[in-house]
């Protein structure tokens, strides 16, 4: 897969900017909060209709602005993809999809036609924050991976807003239908995410040994939840829900379901959040996107963007060498605030990025073979 152009208007600091980036690493250099993250995000927003950074799409509208606009064309073994979202600061007025020059009746529609791994500082919460953060990231896999992921998902979770407001109503008779709804829906979710843990946990145990370099040190992924292991997850779920419905009735909320399910991360058979260094932590997240870019690459048969935003000025030189051939054989953005940060990148393009504005720079590379 190969991003062509990238067009933002009125999103973030930018009022408007053509992004053209040639095939492999395209630098993006400059200080911070001089935008570079921004071009990634729009990225982001165009492979999954939502930003890594913020929940809220207002957030993304330039100052002063009612809407926003982003639109991605890649080529791909199967031609020309085109995507893009339109933003509105009018909270009354939803987002909009085009799809290919259409507009798309559902979000889900994006899904597939551009896909992205982003690698960022903050990766570090798939490690240390709670649950929600790792289910998200595996949420967000699937739903690039497979389309119909995407909607089991959203009907599960329409599923348990509905439950979850009948239980907060204190209307009961109501609870036997949505709970065969809840337990119909949570079936294919199950199991999607449990072979999905199962490839990444093989793929990400070994670029962890990779980038790690530490023979002693295995790192680990497992699917965990009251369902984890059920041969009948409807059965299981119904069951569970039935268990489950006095603490329910008592907290207000479903207690039971693939919402509440976690990824444990070991590392030597410990649990990784408890005992890892910030060192090891972070080889687990690299290892852990790089097994979601393999899981990617396998389901589409060519490897998606890559997204680099300020990684490379975190790992020591070994590892960072490590990252970059692990990655080289994908279109990739990376972005850093001194050129020295990519070092071993060998960039195709440096652009430098300052108020809103794009310059292109010689690469040292080139420079060097002058």
């Amino acid at each position: 897969m190969r991003m062509t152009t990238l067009r933002l208007r009125d999103f973030r600091g930018y009022q408007q900017v053509l992004l053209t980036p040639p095939e492999g690493v395209t630098v993006l250099v400059g200080e911070n909060g001089a935008g570079k993250t921004n071009l990634l995000e729009a990225v982001h927003l165009c492979c999954l209709g939502r930003s890594h950074r913020t929940a809220n799409d207002r957030e993304m509208i330039r100052k002063d602005q009612e809407t926003a606009a982003v639109q991605l064309t890649v080529e791909r073994r199967d031609g020309k993809h085109e995507v893009g979202v339109r933003l509105f600061e009018n909270a009354r007025r939803r987002k909009i999809v085009y799809v290919n020059g259409k507009t798309a009746a559902k979000i889900g529609e994006l899904m597939g036609h551009a896909t992205c791994v982003i690698f960022s500082p903050e990766d570090l919460a798939l490690v240390k924050d709670g649950p929600q953060v790792r289910r998200r990231f595996l949420d967000m896999l699937l739903s690039q991976q497979q389309r119909a992921y995407f909607y089991a998902l959203q009907t599960y979770m329409a599923a348990l807003k509905q439950r979850n407001a009948l239980l907060k109503q204190g209307d009961f008779r109501q609870l036997p239908a949505w709970d065969e709804q809840l337990s119909a829906a949570a079936a294919p979710v199950v199991r999607l995410r449990r072979a999905a843990c199962e490839q990444l946990n093989s793929r990400a145990r070994t670029h962890y040994y990779y980038i790690g370099g530490r023979e002693e040190e295995t790192f680990g992924m497992r699917y965990r939840g009251g369902l984890s292991d059920s041969a009948d997850v409807k059965a299981d779920m119904m069951k569970g829900l039935a268990v489950c419905r006095e603490e329910d009735i008592r907290r207000q909320t479903t207690c039971f379901g693939p919402h509440r399910d976690e990824i444990e991360l070991t590392l030597s058979g410990e649990l990784l959040k408890a005992f890892g260094s910030q060192g090891q932590m972070r080889t687990a997240a690299l290892s852990m996107k790089l097994a979601a870019f393999d899981l990617l690459e396998a389901a589409q048969g060519e490897p998606p963007l890559l997204l680099l935003d300020d990684v490379l000025s975190e790992l020591d030189p070994e590892r960072r060498r490590r990252l970059i051939a692990r990655i080289g054989r994908a279109q990739a953005l990376l972005t850093c605030t001194d050129e020295g940060d990519f070092i071993g990148a060998r960039p195709a393009c440096v652009l430098h990025v300052e108020k809103g504005m794009l310059t292109q720079r010689e690469s040292r590379e080139d420079a060097d073979n002058a």
